[in-house]
């Protein structure tokens, strides 16, 4: 067994690069609600803003910050605008937009986690037993399943991808190995997607309406696993989704306003023109955790930026280097004249 993890472990590290998607409207929150009354909107309002804190920070924990508690109780003032849903005859939702910069201010201030919106994506696989026959689920197979994954994935801000089920994907990793929870199977299967972060899944449907699952996350750093017994599938998915969103925040997530206004000196190679140049500035001001970016001295294809940032250089690099664009160099040809003591230098990838 610990030869199989370590060569698990060793396997991803060799064989999958790190990317990013930037993550939309994680200021946004979704909340049911019983009616439009004004009672209803503030109860919502308090809780759409602390999904947004949990989404913002990756972990349920922030929710006992003294700060941020205190700011939940007037939740309406960081509030933009806001609509009621109906998704069916039985059911309504209020959907609130939050402030960017005044949530991320306050997060700051309260030096809780900040997990930027460049987040790397996870890929779901997921098998299903009714009774009758078991089977990969799809979007069309199970869709109750899956638009309750949906909205979950998106309750914390964790982007996702789903394997094609293609003839490649069916031969490296069938429905039987997958019941199994093989390891080594799914990370085979799940190479050829080029993600660090995957989870795999089992349901089976019980009688009397009643669910039971088993789920395996597997990463760049390990490998863990949960179960759940239960009468619906939506508490499945909200527990593995929960499951997975805390361990991957406990990576990439920041402990943001430790290092207010760090000095960071990050150099980028093989900047070639203009347009490169703008593309790597406009990369580092899209991160939270960058107050601000600006050249510092420049050398044939070689820029140095002086970043003001909220986090110590390896922090940020664990984020930076998400972006596939940019490639972390341990080593570099110093330069003629330029500064000699940088934190971070990579390699820009156009």
């Amino acid at each position: 067994m610990r030869l199989r993890k370590a060569l698990f472990c060793l396997l991803i590290l060799l064989s999958l690069p790190l990317q990013a998607v930037v993550v939309e409207d994680l200021h946004r929150a979704l909340v049911p609600v019983d009616d439009h009354s004004q009672r209803e909107l503030s109860r919502a309002t308090r809780a759409g803003l602390a999904q947004v804190f949990v989404k913002m920070s990756g972990s349920p924990q922030v929710l006992e910050n003294p700060l941020l508690q205190t700011s939940l109780d007037s939740a309406s003032s960081y509030m933009q605008r806001y609509r009621y849903l109906r998704p069916d005859a039985d059911s309504l939702q209020l959907q609130v937009h939050f402030d960017p910069e005044l949530v991320n201010t306050l997060l700051l201030e309260a030096r809780a986690p900040l997990w930027t919106a460049n987040r790397p994506p996870l890929l779901v696989w997921l098998v299903v037993d009714d009774g009758s026959e078991r089977r990969f689920a799809t979007a069309e197979s199970d869709p109750a399943v899956f638009e309750q994954l949906a909205l979950e994935l998106e309750r914390r801000g964790v982007p996702a991808v789903y394997p094609l089920y293609d003839l490649q994907d069916t031969l490296a990793l069938d429905v039987h190995r997958l019941w199994r929870m093989d390891e080594l199977a799914i990370f085979g299967a799940s190479e050829r997607y080029g993600v660090a972060n995957v989870l795999a899944g089992r349901l089976t449907v019980l009688p009397g309406e009643r669910w039971m699952g088993d789920w395996t996350y597997l990463s760049s750093q390990d490998s863990a696993t949960g179960s759940f017994y239960g009468e619906a599938a939506p508490v499945f998915t909200a527990r593995a989704v929960d499951f997975v969103a805390d361990r991957m925040a406990e990576r990439y997530a920041v402990a943001a306003g430790a290092s207010t206004g760090q000095e960071v000196l990050v150099r980028v190679d093989a900047v070639a023109d203009f347009g490169q140049y703008q593309a790597v500035l406009r990369l580092f001001e899209e991160i939270e955790l960058i107050d601000d970016a600006w050249p510092a001295y420049l050398e044939g294809e070689s820029v140095v930026f002086r970043l003001s940032a909220q986090a110590e250089p390896e922090q940020l690099d664990r984020i930076v280097s998400l972006n596939r664009r940019l490639e972390r160099l341990e080593s570099a040809t110093p330069l003629r004249r330029g500064p000699i003591n940088l934190d971070l230098v990579y390699r820009w990838n156009p």
